[in-house]
This record gives structure tokens, sequence and C-alpha cells, in this order.
């Protein structure tokens, strides 16, 4: 009798501690909108810059938006919180709390 194959579902890698959250209805509806524009360019190279672009773009807006959570985590430290205490209240690892408060540091917020 010749084995069936399993068909393996393929799941969507997500990043490093992804939660299942929600976006603002306006980001949402934005970043629908981008990625229809670049579906709807006909020529593949043209699509291929314009997304590179595109994620590049995000880059640097995902970094202004990681301000705010560094300002936090140094707050929370002149206060005299230690890493097990934030990483408590916020559901982040102790790792990611002193990376966090270490690129805090450097950034001297």
């Amino acid at each position: 009798m010749p084995r069936r194959r399993r068909r393996r579902r393929r799941r969507r890698r997500r990043r490093s501690g992804y939660r299942a959250v929600q976006l603002s209805p306006q980001l949402h509806q934005a970043i629908s909108d981008e990625a229809q524009s670049l579906a709807d360019l006909a020529d593949p190279l043209a699509a291929i810059a314009a997304v590179g672009d595109t994620f590049a773009a995000l880059d640097d807006a995902l970094a202004q938006l990681a301000l705010p959570r560094l300002r936090a985590v140094a707050e929370l430290r002149r206060q005299g919180w230690s890493y097990d205490r934030i990483a408590a209240a916020t559901n982040l690892s102790k790792g990611r709390v002193a990376q966090l408060a270490k690129e805090a540091r450097a950034r001297r917020l």
C-alpha cells in the first residue's frame, strides 16, 4: 500500500515575539492601499524595486514607533525598576528588556 503524504499547511513566518494585535483602522487601511498599489505595478522589476523601497521606508517608520518604548524603559530604570520587574509588567522577556535598556542608554534617552 503506498504511503500517503501529508500536506503540511505552511504557516507564515512571524517576527520573534509576534502577538496577534490589531492595528488602528487607519494604519491597516494605509498598508492595504500601499500593498494594492504595489500589486498593481505591471513591470516585475519595478514591483521588486518598489517593494524594497517600501520596506526601507517602513524600517524608518518602525524606528520612530520604537522611541516611546525605549523612553519608557529608560524612565522605569531611572525609577529603580529591575529588568525582572519590567519584564513581568510588560510581558517582555528579561533579555528583551535588557536589550531595550541598552539601546536607550546608547541613545542617551
